[in-house]
């Protein structure tokens, strides 16, 4: 198996938790050197949504704004994707 290298795209899924509004496109794909604060501010920009917004990998834990999406991906990708649910509310910690 090929570790993905930080040049290459990631597939991001998008998925809303509970009461998180629900976005028109839900699959993008971003450079895996970026910073998953960019995932943050996208979500936080379509949403239309400034305050509190919580991010999670997997359903499980929220990563740092400062990790980098392709070791993210290198970790927790489930197929070709990095599944990120988002909500409104803590949902899981």
């Amino acid at each position: 198996i090929n570790p993905i290298k930080r040049e290459d795209k990631v597939i991001v899924l998008l998925k809303p938790v509970a009461s998180a509004p629900i976005l028109k496109k839900t699959k993008f794909q971003v450079s895996g050197k970026e910073l998953f604060a960019t995932i943050i501010n996208f979500v936080k920009t379509q949403t239309r949504i400034q305050e509190n917004i919580f991010l999670y990998c997997n359903n499980s834990f929220a990563p740092p704004p400062d990790a980098v999406v392709a070791d993210l991906f290198e970790c927790f990708k489930v197929g070709k994707e990095l599944i990120i649910n988002y909500a409104v509310v803590e949902a899981w910690g």
